[in-house]
């Protein structure tokens, strides 16, 4: 080896070394996440993508130092995943090559708060999402146990459905959706939606108007959710906004529900007007007692309207 190679081999280590020291999750874990996809998919392994804040959130704080560091976990990972780190620093150097890989993506995993978890294939599609769980080491393994049954669960509707046509196909593809959530598949599986939707043209199982009906409140509910954005400067004029966007025609009754519901919170926490809110509130309730949203909306009745107020 000459002499230029020998300096240039040694700086790439040591910079490989630097880089490694800088990840808060210590020992066994990457910023790199292509490179993380080639390991996972030569040692048959799912990745555990960390979407961080190291030098700031302090859930990412606690989780590191409640589980990540300790041994148990360390053992456990490193059987059963890649570990990535994603870091969003504050304070923190980083390469612009990581930058521009972190913003990538969080926008592809539409990552909306810190620590987020997510676990995937090698090919980096997820199959369940998590955070911060309470309980050190050996309580975050069990979890992270139950979740990999989720991709069990998909990849048996998967390799189902590979036999399968026509609307049983749709059906095992619809199963393997189901598996990891409505929420998830419609942010991450949307080719596979359309192939459910396209199998079940005549919506003979009912999976087109399901799917249809998810885009729709997912629409839907973004536009509620831009007019909910300006409620704590402009309270009044949101419940306004708000009382137009129950007016629309084909609204979902999951999107009334979720109207009323912070409409009745603007008017609790903002206006201050507590008879409005529980009558607001209320009508929330009724658009669907039933449903899981109604269920937890009688909760926050008896916790903010207690009987006789």
């Amino acid at each position: 080896m000459t002499r230029f190679f020998r300096r240039q081999f040694t700086a790439l280590t040591l910079a490989g070394l630097l880089a490694g020291s800088a990840l808060a999750g210590g020992e066994g874990w990457t910023h790199d996440f292509a490179a993380a996809q080639e390991t996972a998919a030569t040692e048959g392994k799912d990745l555990l993508l960390d979407f961080t804040g190291s030098d700031w959130c302090g859930w990412c704080i606690k989780l590191n130092e409640e589980v990540f560091s300790h041994e148990p976990f360390k053992k456990y990972a490193a059987e059963n995943f890649v570990l990535v780190e994603l870091d969003y620093p504050r304070s923190v150097p980083q390469t612009d090559e990581i930058k521009a890989q972190n913003a990538a993506l969080k926008d592809k995993y539409q990552i909306k708060g810190y620590p987020t978890i997510y676990l995937t294939d090698a090919e980096g599609r997820p199959y369940a999402q998590t955070g911060y769980q309470a309980g050190g080491p050996e309580a975050y393994i069990e979890h992270l146990e139950s979740l990999k049954q989720v991709r069990i669960n998909r990849d048996e509707h998967f390799t189902a459905a590979e036999a399968a046509k026509g609307v049983e196909k749709a059906r095992h593809l619809h199963e393997a959706m189901q598996a990891m959530g409505d929420e998830l598949a419609l942010t991450h599986y949307g080719p596979t939606i359309e192939q459910i939707i396209e199998l079940d043209a005549n919506n003979e199982a009912g999976l087109k108007g399901h799917y249809q009906d998810l885009y729709t409140a997912q629409t839907q509910s973004a536009e509620l959710q831009t007019i909910m954005r300006a409620a704590r400067q402009n309270p009044e004029d949101t419940v306004a906004k708000i009382d137009a966007f129950l007016a629309q025609e084909g609204l979902l009754k999951s999107v009334k529900q979720e109207a009323l519901a912070g409409k009745s919170q603007i008017q609790l926490f903002i206006i201050q007007d507590k008879p409005t809110a529980k009558a607001t509130l209320q009508a929330a309730i009724d658009v669907d007692p039933e449903s899981e949203m109604g269920q937890m909306l009688k909760g926050a009745m008896e916790r903010f309207f207690p009987e006789g107020e």
